[in-house]
């Protein structure tokens, strides 16, 4: 078995205790890390190829809070804060996988990653896929690197999540560089009308057209699940 497969197994099993018990979990899981004497190339690959499912997780879990009927249904077993604590202990684990990957890192100077090199551990949909009727076909992830304003959809929950800043770029699954003061995410209600809308928007509009959608601003997630489809780039 190797090293990433042990942190996957690890937060499958935290997850499961928690499902059965309710119970806070008191992990300090940068010590776990340690405590596994797991390498840079293995924290490196976990964050890459498999942190993403715990980002999933979590969108689960924000959908169950925010009312999304399917979701709320399957989570129905937990009481409101039970849900809150959930995210919240995933929220730590990935905190301290990110500072554990940072901490792991090496000193020397590196060479300038290209923008191929910059999107590859993000996973986002590449091919078109049919919302409510309609065909949309993804804009690629490599001009992510260096825009200002991106629109992402979240294919299955319909979930928009803007992020802008002066320089956007990627690390792994994360989306860097944007200012969490005005970007966010939300739930569509009118789905084709939002994204002609998201479509039609230029660096003027986007955060006008972001923040008169109804519902409420969520925080970005810290990782992007691959359910998320490009919509919209501003350079």
């Amino acid at each position: 078995m190797s090293d990433a497969a042990t942190i996957c197994n690890f937060v499958d099993d935290i997850m499961d205790e928690y499902s059965k018990t309710k119970k806070k979990v008191r992990i300090n899981f940068f010590k776990y890390l340690e405590s596994e004497n797991i390498d840079r190339k293995t924290i490196n690959e976990y964050v890459t190829d498999h942190s993403s499912m715990v980002s999933q997780q979590i969108e689960e879990l924000d959908g169950a809070m925010t009312g999304d009927k399917i979701l709320a249904e399957a989570y129905g077993h937990y009481k409101k804060a039970e849900l809150k604590e959930f995210r919240s202990m995933l929220d730590r684990f990935l905190d301290d996988v990110n500072k554990y990957k940072d901490h792991k890192k090496i000193t020397r100077r590196k060479k300038q990653k290209t923008p191929d090199q910059l999107v590859k551990g993000l996973h986002l949909i590449e091919d078109s896929v049919i919302v409510d009727g309609d065909k949309y076909t993804p804009v690629p992830k490599i001009q992510i690197v260096d825009a200002k304003s991106i629109f992402l959809l979240n294919v299955k929950t319909k979930d928009l999540l803007f992020l802008s800043g002066k320089r956007l770029s990627c690390s792994g699954a994360k989306i860097t560089g944007f200012d969490s003061s005005i970007s966010g995410i939300k739930k569509l209600k009118k789905v084709t009308e939002s994204i002609n809308s998201v479509l039609s928007s230029n660096n003027l509009s986007c955060l006008k057209i972001f923040q008169t959608l109804p519902n409420k601003r969520r925080q970005p997630p810290k990782t992007v699940s691959p359910n998320y489809l490009l919509l919209k780039v501003i350079i």
